[in-house]
């Protein structure tokens, strides 16, 4: 869920996407043409984001930024609450960039430079080395299929969406009108297509679509996650494979550095 403080950082681009597990009972969809109330819509949303202990996704990545574009493969781990393993691999399988966090410090190593940096997770920290400024737990929410929504007591509608096929819109306003949210899911199972955060005069936007879903675990789930941020940034991130809630190793996310690489602390 997203702090109050967290929405003034947002200013990069987001990253990744998947999830759910059928192990948690979610309360059935709406029948009919009724739209669900805002308070079942966002309930079921954070159970599906709860409902994700583990996760691994392996595919491509593409990253722009206005200093250049990144390509490459790349392999992602994370544990619920907020471990997250993040590989990016260059042609022939070479290594080029790794981040891991325990959810309170990270390292980077940057491989290209023979450089590793480690620091606090912060969210200024992990905006440098992945455009994602966000915490460790914001990313694996994401991670797991459902972007943060604005904290309570934000004002909360459901309308008809735009996008057709019987799509609803969970529109979210916090209390001082200046930072918005829209999440358009599919009534029937929840699946999140589309998200976006505004802020008025001129704060930060950010824009996140998912697609290619496929069935799993009694539900639908995205392998394809487009994230941009209005800047000249962006980020699409296509996983060819998806396992949810698999056994994933807790050693892999200790924040160390191996010998060999020159250490810089981050702030």
């Amino acid at each position: 869920m997203f702090g109050l403080r967290a929405i003034g950082y947002m200013l990069l681009a987001v990253a990744f996407a998947l999830a759910l597990s059928s192990c948690v009972h979610l309360p059935g969809g709406p029948t009919g043409s009724l739209l669900p109330l805002a308070q079942e819509v966002r309930a079921r949303l954070e159970a599906r984001q709860q409902a994700v202990s583990s996760l691994v996704l392996s595919g491509e990545v593409e990253l722009v930024a206005p200093q250049g574009t990144l390509n490459g493969d790349h392999l992602i781990m994370g544990l619920a609450p907020d471990r997250i393993r993040a590989e990016v691999l260059g042609p022939f399988g070479q290594p080029l960039l790794r981040v891991v966090t325990d959810g309170r410090r990270m390292a980077v190593l940057s491989y290209r430079e023979n450089r590793a940096y480690l620091g606090q997770a912060s969210r200024a920290n992990l905006s440098r080395f992945l455009g994602l400024a966000l915490s460790p737990g914001e990313i694996f929410a994401l991670l797991a299929g459902c972007p943060p929504l604005l904290p309570q007591p934000a004002k909360a509608e459901v309308l008809p969406s735009d996008a057709g096929g019987g799509k609803k819109l969970l529109r979210l306003l916090e209390p001082g009108g200046q930072v918005s949210e829209g999440v358009v899911f599919d009534p029937t199972d929840y699946a999140v297509e589309r998200a976006w955060l505004e802020s008025r005069g001129g704060g930060p936007n950010l824009e996140m679509s998912f697609g290619r879903f496929s069935a799993a675990l009694g539900s639908r789930y995205p392998g394809r996650l487009k994230a941009t941020d209005g800047q000249g940034r962006s980020l699409l991130l296509i996983s060819q494979e998806v396992k949810l809630n698999t056994k994933v190793d807790p050693s892999l996310f200790e924040v160390t550095v191996p010998p060999g690489l020159e250490v810089v602390e981050l702030p």
